[in-house]
């Protein structure tokens, strides 16, 4: 079995961490799996980092707007 790390990333204005703590889990619950992407790698491998999105089948995403 194979270990990966798994994460999701948003830039969050806050008074104070307590705050952005707060917000973070209000987007996660507002957003859902089907618009947040997760980041995956390998554990030994971050470089080969990629986003996911959940909908029927979890499936990688482009973020980057300058690729097509």
């Amino acid at each position: 079995m194979r270990s990966w790390l798994v994460s999701v990333d948003l830039p969050i204005e806050a008074e104070s961490p307590a705050e952005a703590v707060a917000q973070f889990w209000t987007y996660l619950q507002q957003l859902g799996p089907a618009e947040l992407p997760a980041f995956v790698s390998p554990a030994d491998d971050e470089l080969a980092m990629a986003a996911y999105v959940l909908g029927e089948n979890a499936e990688e995403v482009n973020l980057d707007p300058e690729e097509e």
